[in-house]
């Protein structure tokens, strides 16, 4: 994957660009102090992943990547973490916060390269107990242990837990990219499950929690699968 790397602060353009060219599925083709810079490059040449700072002078990087009409995957570098909310909005990959570790930077990678169907060398980390949902403008943390499933409404999910309900904008491919496979599957394409909570299967249908959820005919197969 084509990489630049949009930041004014010299070592930290040094820095990820080190871990860039110590991964063989990344490949940087730019490194650049501004977006005024950046947004030449982008015209100029494929670019599937942007490393972005948020706070440079001139145009900041949540403005810039409001102004692009197509943008590749991004990946928000900052010293603050209250752009968070600004970032999962514009549906970043990731958003790291300086100093950048390298195990750090290797999860963010993760997350771009397995939806693109490249080999990977981690699976979500351990202490990943949990993911953070938007709703309203606040980020909510949810435990994966409290998901009873997952229901798809167009651009926006309800997620359904033992305590409440959230409506949170986001795809469904989005947060299935984001939920670990040894714990979820999808059934459905408008609903995902959580396989620790199946009370019983019958016919096409499974039960979680005293609601009943029909398997599609696409994803049963694979269903029947996973849990054996």
């Amino acid at each position: 994957m084509n990489c630049i790397i949009v930041d004014d602060e010299p070592l930290a353009r040094q820095l990820i660009a080190s871990y860039i060219e110590s991964l063989p599925d990344l490949r940087l083709v730019g490194s650049y102090e501004s977006a005024t810079e950046a947004f030449t490059s982008l015209h100029s040449q494929p670019v599937n992943v942007m490393f972005l700072d948020i706070e440079m002078p001139g145009i900041n990087g949540i403005n810039f990547v409001k102004s692009l009409k197509s943008c590749p995957k991004v990946v928000f570098i900052t010293a603050h973490t209250g752009f968070a909310v600004d970032a999962f909005e514009l549906e970043a990959a990731d958003y790291l916060v300086k100093p950048v570790t390298f195990d750090r930077f290797l999860k963010a990678v993760d997350k771009i390269l397995k939806p693109a169907g490249y080999e990977t060398k981690k699976e979500i980390t351990p202490e990943a107990s949990g993911i953070f949902l938007k709703v309203d403008r606040r980020l909510i943390k949810v435990d994966f242990s409290e998901i009873l499933h997952i229901e798809g409404m167009g651009d926006y999910l309800k997620v359904y837990t033992v305590k409440k309900t959230y409506v949170t904008y986001m795809t469904m491919g989005k947060l299935e990219s984001l939920l670990p496979v040894s714990i979820f599957a999808r059934i459905h394409r408008s609903t995902i499950i959580n396989i620790n909570l199946i009370q019983h299967i019958e016919g096409n249908v499974v039960a979680i929690h005293g609601v009943d959820l029909p398997i599609g005919l696409t994803y049963r197969d694979s269903f029947l699968k996973k849990i054996n």
